[in-house]
């Protein structure tokens, strides 16, 4: 059960017979059920020991614990929101049409939008994910005295990635060495054909085309791309023909980047853990299974600790206001 002073500071955890006790005899109040934490009614001394939080920072899920007197005392996982881009499209299409209404005229504000223009932005999808981060430290930051903090940030190859075997010089000879562009490394790889109709149309008017929509969090990747005439984009467009395509396998892996270096630029004091210490304290030390809660748990341990484990496990779920 977390405690909290008078003053809503932190205080060390109780177990549920003491905190009973407290609720009985009025010393006490309940000021929150999930997870169970009570405030003290009277001044306490304030006497608080050693506690190290550790985050497995992620794009899709984040995996937090906090370890102290050798017992793990917070473990939690939260989902990720991943519909943010989606809602931003959707916005900005009621937007449009609001402007092309038959009512009075309402100027474009595009180029007033000084947010879009400001330096250090980042995507609002980014964004959010970031926010997500900040709000698990400020929450286990409310119920804990913290006094520090582990974070691995992980670092991914995106061309290894794409092509495993790449090494040495290969990593400066990619398939786009050449072109001015992508448009112009799409179309001589497709040979200048349409890749639906193979030129039956006749058109010589020729597009890139997103396989799966970056709405769908399709990327620009040559793989999202193809070429097709004019004639076919149209048809597509309309929902005459369709397209299939894999899921892009970079797209997290550029997010965690963004992430990582955002969190470096925050005033967040921590300290930096890498994944292979996670793994090897994890498997070797903890003997624990793969989790995200359970490498949170592992980056809080040094390399020859080993704590007792808590079967209480807190899963959450970010979520839109409302």
């Amino acid at each position: 059960m977390f405690v909290l002073n008078k003053n809503q500071k932190p205080l060390m955890p109780t177990n549920p017979a003491k905190a009973r006790i407290l609720l009985k005899a009025g010393k006490a109040k309940m000021v929150s059920r999930i997870p169970f934490t009570i405030k003290l009614n009277y001044n306490s001394k304030g006497y608080t020991q050693p506690v190290v939080a550790g985050m497995d920072s992620g794009s899709k899920k984040i995996g937090c614990a906090a370890v102290g007197n050798g017992k793990i005392l917070y473990q939690s996982e939260t989902e990720i929101r991943q519909d943010v881009s989606g809602k931003m499209q959707q916005r900005a299409m009621y937007r449009r049409t609001r402007r092309s209404r038959n009512t009075r005229y309402r100027p474009a504000r595009f180029d007033n939008r000084r947010n879009s223009q400001r330096e250090g932005r980042i995507p609002p999808s980014i964004r959010s994910k970031l926010e997500s981060h900040f709000r698990e430290k400020k929450f286990v930051e409310s119920i804990l005295p913290v006094t520090e903090w582990k974070v691995e940030l992980a670092s991914f190859d995106t061309h290894k990635i794409t092509n495993p075997d790449v090494s040495g010089i290969g990593y400066q000879n990619g398939d786009q060495k050449g072109f001015y562009n992508l448009k112009a490394y799409v179309l001589s790889r497709d040979n200048h054909t349409c890749q639906h109709c193979k030129s039956k149309s006749k058109d010589p008017k020729l597009h890139c085309h997103h396989i799966i929509f970056r709405s769908q969090n399709g990327t620009d990747t040559p793989e999202n791309l193809i070429t097709l005439c004019s004639t076919c984009h149209q048809k597509l467009h309309e929902g005459k023909i369709k397209l299939f395509g894999n899921v892009s396998k970079t797209k997290h892996a550029t997010d965690v980047g963004i992430i990582k270096s955002q969190i470096k630029k925050s005033e967040w004091n921590f300290k930096e853990t890498f994944g292979y210490e996670t793994k090897y304290k994890r498997e070797q030390i903890l003997e624990l299974p793969k989790t995200h809660y359970n490498d949170g748990v592992a980056i809080c341990c040094d390399f020859d600790q080993k704590v007792t484990t808590n079967p209480t496990i807190y899963f959450k779920k970010t979520c839109f206001k409302g």
